[in-house]
């Protein structure tokens, strides 16, 4: 397993499973993390259950004075994450347009306002690890606002993989993985039962899970000729 013993890592966004599972995984093979959250109810949710030297800051990632003044407060550190986790699914002709607009704003441009005020404090020696989705290479009906947002943080993975190394930059691609998102957005019995079906569609049969997903995000810090990337977890299921 890795050893990221004397490693700062900052966690943008802990609410959601995948960012749940991969803090609690960093920390258990003896990373630094901090970790953030909207509110304190949320910052309090996502670091239950997470043994190490883990400690959290309230964030909001559509704000960008906040943004800045945590990451000089944080000071220099190794490598960045930024699992921040929103979702909107909707027909383009029912859309939400205050919903959609908030999914970007969290997640694409929420990203990016962590990576420009995180440069000056990221050691050249690290990474920074991006987050997508399937969606963006498998059509799900509804998913236009998550997909865009997905699409858009590839690509600027790819153009700041040059422009930051030798920061290397990757993107994480989680496909269909069995997180209490779901729900939230489904309810419990229709979640179980969409996850169900799709179970039955994928090459592997099953549904992902958060900690699949972990082990790939401590893969890319780990790996240091892993650039520029966009690593695809989803079971097979963009080929279906």
């Amino acid at each position: 397993m890795y050893n990221f013993s004397n490693k700062k890592i900052i966690v943008t966004g802990i609410t959601g499973g995948i960012a749940h599972a991969s803090v609690k995984l960093l920390a258990s093979l003896g990373a630094e993390i901090i970790v953030t959250a909207r509110t304190a109810k949320k910052l309090e949710l996502g670091l239950s259950g997470i043994e190490g030297n883990v400690s959290g800051e309230i964030l909001d990632l559509t704000d960008s004075n906040a943004i800045k003044n945590f990451f000089d407060k944080v000071g220099s550190f190794d490598h960045l994450v930024t699992p921040a986790a929103s979702s909107s699914f909707s027909l383009i002709k029912e859309l939400d347009l205050d919903a959609s607009r908030k999914l970007l704003e969290t997640k694409q441009w929420g990203q990016l306002l962590c990576v420009h005020y995180a440069l000056p404090h990221l050691k050249s020696t690290g990474s920074i690890t991006l987050f997508s989705g399937t969606v963006t290479q498998k059509p799900l009906l509804g998913a236009t606002m998550f997909a865009s947002a997905g699409a858009a943080t590839e690509a600027a993975g790819r153009i700041w993989a040059h422009e930051l190394a030798p920061i290397r930059v990757n993107t994480v691609v989680p496909g269909v993985i069995e997180t209490r998102i779901w729900g939230d957005l489904l309810g419990e019995e229709q979640a179980d039962a969409q996850l169900n079906s799709i179970a039955n569609t994928l090459p592997v049969k099953r549904i992902g899970t958060a900690e699949e997903v972990a082990k790939a995000v401590a893969f890319l810090i780990d790996n240091g000729f892993v650039n520029g990337i966009s690593l695809v977890i989803d079971g097979g299921h963009r080929l279906i």
